[in-house]
């Protein structure tokens, strides 16, 4: 082979290892630059409107992705109408992604910084990152040995000999199982919050529909002066929209905090009676071991 193809060669083969941590990641989202309603003609505002009703359907429906996709298209469509980003993070929770969830809502208050429900996306933000803190780390690949078993002695270790195993009453056995059982938690609680979270977004539709009406009417009436009557009666009717959503909105957030806050009342119940009912047993004696007892605790 000829110098100059074996340095082509281990260029290309330089270039595919390079490129190979880069496949499995995907490309952060990217949102349209914002712009000012007045700039959106009046057919891009019903056009966004109609790609949002269908991403709406994909959401009822449970098809993220595709929900995503149709709310980006119809912000792409009218970039003035930021309210779509709160609902965008929402199906982005609902997927299982909280960080791009995290990431539109935050977009959100850098886009719309005087819109009234800052302090509602900022618990938002708040939650989405406890959660993301409290997850479990991600199982290692097939094949990737993890860091117990890398430190585990290989075939030339020295044997290590086995300790003697304690032997352990039945009384204590059950004490331990009664002191770790699992909270139970009943259905009800996710069905409040699972309505909750229904009327929310119906809120959320409904203050959107509104806010396109108006943007469409300001569109038509930029001087809002000597404006005909059924673009005067758009705007009022959008306007109404919006107080609508804000109400149906606020109700089903209030909804949704019920059930969250029974769910976890009804877990710590269970847990506080599971360990109350736990009995301490008497330590065991083994060869080799001053004694083990297996306790509950509060």
């Amino acid at each position: 082979m000829r110098p100059h193809r074996r340095t082509l060669l281990a260029s290309s083969l330089l270039g595919i290892v390079i490129a190979l941590p880069a496949l499995g990641q995907e490309a952060a989202v990217t949102y349209p630059l914002p712009c000012d309603a007045a700039k959106v003609t009046k057919g891009d505002v019903e056009r966004a409107h109609t790609v949002f009703l269908s991403g709406k359907q994909y959401l009822e429906e449970s098809n993220y992705d595709k929900a995503i996709s149709y709310f980006n298209d119809a912000y792409a469509i009218d970039c003035s109408i930021h309210a779509i980003l709160p609902i965008i993070a929402t199906a982005y929770e609902r997927k299982g992604d909280k960080g791009e969830a995290i990431r539109a809502l935050e977009e959100y208050l850098r886009r719309a910084p005087s819109a009234p429900d800052h302090e509602v996306i900022e618990r938002r933000i708040k939650n989405l990152k406890d959660q993301l803190a409290h997850e479990p780390p991600p199982t290692p690949a097939p094949g990737i040995p993890s860091a117990s078993a890398a430190a585990a002695p290989g075939p030339s270790a020295e044997p290590v000999p086995a300790a003697p195993v304690p032997s352990v009453s039945p009384a204590a056995t059950s004490a331990a199982a009664a002191g770790t059982a699992e909270p139970h938690h009943s259905a009800g609680p996710w069905i409040v919050a699972g309505t909750g979270g229904a009327v929310f977004l119906a809120g959320a539709g409904v203050w959107l529909a509104g806010t396109l009406q108006v943007s469409s009417a300001s569109s038509s009436c930029p001087t809002r002066a000597n404006c005909a009557a059924s673009v005067v009666s758009k705007g009022n009717d959008g306007r109404t929209l919006i107080d609508v959503g804000y109400a149906v909105g606020g109700g089903g957030l209030a909804i949704l905090g019920a059930g969250l806050i029974w769910h976890f009342i009804e877990g710590d119940s269970a847990q506080r009676s599971a360990s109350t009912g736990a009995t301490h047993a008497t330590p065991v004696i083994a060869p080799g071991f001053a004694g083990v007892a297996i306790t509950g605790s509060l």
